[in-house]
């Protein structure tokens, strides 16, 4: 009895191999959080990246009085750069005047780039959705909205699904009181 007390003993204040034990078990959670950490450092760099990408585009339209078709297709090749040469990347440019008689927002055009996003009319402009994103304006004011949807594929499978980060800006007309598409009609300014 006193042999196998004597044992257990020993067994119970033997330390060898507890350090790599602990190394074993803690091993599979500390990859995990590294690359956890990667794949939210990349999305993020993805978000902020897509952020200051649409609000470029917004202001480069921003400044411009008359647009064309050319000017706009450009506008894919500019965001794929400033994204570092992602194809993903959609764009919808729209340019809206309210008009405060009958209380909507008219489109005056909406294209995007090889199609990529459906252009939006009047209709869509005016759903409770839409109107809810655009501020307060006062009457023949127009704006510029430019949309981007940038697609985002994680590295790791470690919580985030692969998704798109989209942004919605809406800029006035720099020194314009609108921004109009060559070839379609613009609003006559009062």
């Amino acid at each position: 009895m006193k042999a196998l007390s004597r044992q257990i003993k020993r067994f119970h204040d033997q330390e060898d191999g507890l350090v790599m034990t602990e190394f074993l078990i803690m091993i599979p959670l500390l990859i995990w959080t590294f690359l956890a950490l990667f794949v939210y450092w990349d999305a993020f760099r993805t978000i902020n990246q897509a952020q200051k990408a649409t609000y470029s585009i917004s202001d480069l339209v921003s400044r411009q009085s008359d647009l064309n078709t050319t000017f706009i297709n450009g506008t894919q090749t500019v965001a794929e750069y400033l994204m570092g040469g992602d194809s993903s990347v959609k764009i919808r440019i729209t340019s809206v005047k309210f008009v405060a008689l009958s209380n909507e927002m008219r489109v005056i055009f909406s294209r995007s780039p090889g199609n990529r996003m459906a252009q939006l009319t009047t209709a869509d402009m005016n759903t409770p959705a839409m109107r809810a994103r655009i501020p307060l304006m006062a009457n023949q004011d127009s704006v510029v909205i430019v949309e981007t949807e940038i697609g985002h594929k994680p590295a790791f499978a470690v919580g985030i699904p692969n998704h798109y980060f989209d942004n919605f800006v809406v800029t006035r007309p720099r020194y314009n009181l609108q921004v109009c598409l060559n070839g379609v009609a613009c609003p006559s300014i009062m």
